[in-house]
This record gives structure tokens, sequence and C-alpha cells, in this order.
């Protein structure tokens, strides 16, 4: 008999698999612990049974009103729902999601986002359903993406996708169209940065993009640390370099920033390499609670790295 397993389900889930076939993509880093606990109220009736409600249609030039109800966040919500239910099963899980539900939502919310969950939970089984595209073929993957809107059709309505969906919508196109820029053999670096930014600019928002850019820039600033840690680079050199590249003020933060895993470092090393009668001793006078907290995955993160680097200082970054 196959044992049960807890229902997996979740637009996180197929986005992350899009991600890393395209090998790029931006996550934002919220994860469903980082939820809203409460999405703003709207007077939108539920649809019966949970059935696609219609388009709403305007009168003359008047548009409807933003359905408040209708944002990524509410996506997040069912996925802490979903992570914190650990059902085996569609119909478990929905017995418990009300009460799920009401510690997320305002209770008059809950009849309505009922019938959006089951529908949610519908669509993203369909999506599982999907081949996954192949590895580094732009076509395959803009395939995959329009499986999904497809899929998304059949349970949703358009302003339903729009105000759930859009942002990830605009996100999944914009990989597929940095993955295939990038393997236009046809253009110049200037042409293909130029493209990329033109892409940005028509898919994402501003806020979308400097997100983007943010991230980013931490991740050129991890690179040039551990380019600069591997040939053991003198504080000045650090701060030189750094200050050329991203200015005085980021370079003396992290400047502090090195002085602060030096001195994690140099802690851990004397905790280490002290007899086992003198480590109780140590991690008292040594560490703080929090850090004594991360000591012993401290340990064994840096027992799993190399020796120390040219500069004399062991692989590791403080807690603080």
């Amino acid at each position: 008999m196959k044992k049960a397993r807890p229902l997996q389900l979740g637009a996180m889930a197929g986005a992350a698999v899009l991600a890393i076939l395209a090998g790029w993509w931006l996550v934002d880093g919220l994860s469903p612990a980082d939820a809203p606990e409460t999405v703003a109220a709207t007077s939108a009736a539920p649809a019966p049974g949970g059935a696609v409600p219609a388009t709403a249609q305007p009168i003359g030039d008047a548009r409807p009103a933003p359905d408040a109800m209708l944002n990524p966040s509410l996506i997040l919500i069912f996925e802490s729902a979903l992570a914190e239910a650990q059902a085996t099963g569609k119909a478990a899980f929905m017995a418990m999601a009300p009460g799920l539900l009401a510690k997320r939502l305002p209770a008059e919310l809950v009849a309505r986002a009922m019938g959006l969950l089951e529908r949610y939970i519908d669509m993203q089984e369909a999506m599982q359903a999907l081949p996954p595209p192949e590895a580094g073929d732009p076509a395959s993957l803009r395939k995959t993406i329009e499986a999904r809107a497809e899929v998304r059709r059949r349970y949703f309505a358009p302003e339903e996708i729009e105000g759930l969906f859009g942002d990830e919508i605009r996100q999944d196109a914009l990989m597929a169209d940095k993955m295939a820029i990038a393997r236009d053999a046809t253009l110049t670096p200037d042409e293909r940065e130029a493209a990329a930014k033109r892409s940005e600019e028509a898919l994402l928002t501003p806020e979308q993009r400097e997100q983007r850019r943010a991230f980013t820039a931490q991740v050129d600033v991890q690179h040039q640390t551990d380019a600069m840690d591997a040939r053991g680079a003198s504080a000045q050199e650090r701060f030189a370099e750094r200050s050329a590249a991203y200015g005085y003020e980021a370079a003396r933060q992290l400047a502090a920033l090195d002085q602060e895993n030096q001195d994690w470092n140099s802690r851990l090393d004397q905790y280490a390499n002290a007899p086992p009668d003198q480590q109780a001793q140590l991690r008292e006078s040594l560490f703080n609670e929090r850090e004594r907290l991360r000591l012993s995955g401290a340990l064994a993160l840096r027992s799993a790295k190399p020796a120390p680097n040219a500069a004399g200082r062991t692989p590791g970054r403080s807690p603080s």
C-alpha cells in the first residue's frame, strides 16, 4: 500500500521549475511564512459553487473598480495554508481550509476565498500534468508558458488571472525573452543588452525592475568579495575596488562587514581549536545567545569547506 504524502501544490513550485530551467530569473524571496495576514476587503460577491464568474462588463466608458482581493498576496495565503495543513489529498485539505483561511483573512472574505482556493488547487493539479520545458530551449519554454496560460483560462476569469497571476505571467514572459536574446548569435553584446532592457521595461513594473537591480547588485558584490578572498586582497585593495564599483559609502559598509566576519571567524577558530574541556566555557564567553544557537551549524559548514584561503581567513559568515 502506497504511503500517503502531503498535498504538494502551488504556483511557487511551478514558477520555480521554470526559473531553474531558464537559469537566471530573480526570485522575490517571499515564502508562505511572509504572506500578509490579511487581504483588503472587497464588495464583490463570491461566485456560487466556486464557478468561474463572468467577466464584469463596463458601462460606456466606466471601468470596474480594481478588486482588492485579487492580488498575489492571496496566492501566498493559499500556499501558507497548504504548507500548514500537510494534508494528504484535496478533500482532507478542503475540510481544514475554512479554519486555516480564517486565521489569515477577515471573516467576510473566507467564503469567497474558499471558491478561489478550490479552483486554485484544481488548476495546480492540472499544471503538474504538463510536461516540463526542455532546458535551455526558448521555444520549448514559450510552449510551456502558453500551456500554463491555457490551464489558467480553464479555471479563472480574465480579471482573476490578471489580479492573481499577472506578475508571474509577465515574469515568465521576460524569462523566455531573456533566454531567446542570450542565444541569438546575430546580436552584438550591446544589442543583446539593449534588447534585454527593452523587454524588462515592457514587462516589469518600475518596482520589479528596482528589485531585480538590487538583487543583481548583491550577487555582484558577493562575486567580487569571493574573488578578493581567493587572492588574499588587502583591506586597502578591497576598499579601493568596492569604492570604484559601488561608491564610498557602500565600500565603507562592506569593510565593516568584512571586519565583523573576520571577528566571527577568529572566535570560531579559538573555540574549534580549544581542548574539549575548555569549549563549554568558551562557548559562553565568546558567543552571545543568538550566536550560540548557530554555533554547531557554523562548525559543520566550515568542516565541509576547503582549508583557509590565501589571506589566512577561515571561510564563514557572521550570523549577525
